[in-house]
């Protein structure tokens, strides 16, 4: 059995079965790097998630110390006004 391919070139049923032997071990190539693939963007998105809890953390931490300076700040004026007035 001859085919031909779009240029009018014809195959014999053994050209044939290496091609497609060929787009066989591509397609299984392909397979491994799209696994490979997977795998980096999960690791990805677990890098994400992790970072995303750490900025989380980071604010919340940021914002403590910002309520430590108002509340020393606070103290501090409290403190000079009772001094003003037992002065």
């Amino acid at each position: 059995m001859w085919l031909s391919d779009e240029r009018g070139e014809w195959y014999s049923g053994k050209e044939l079965a290496a091609i497609f032997e060929s787009f066989k071990d591509s397609i299984a190539d392909l397979k491994v790097e799209m696994a490979e693939t997977k795998t980096l963007i999960r690791d990805y998105n677990g890098l994400r998630k992790e970072v995303g809890e750490l900025r989380t953390a980071v604010r919340s931490a940021a914002g403590s110390k910002k309520d430590i300076r108002w509340w020393a700040t606070i103290g501090v004026a409290i403190a000079s006004i009772i001094v003003a007035v037992f002065k």
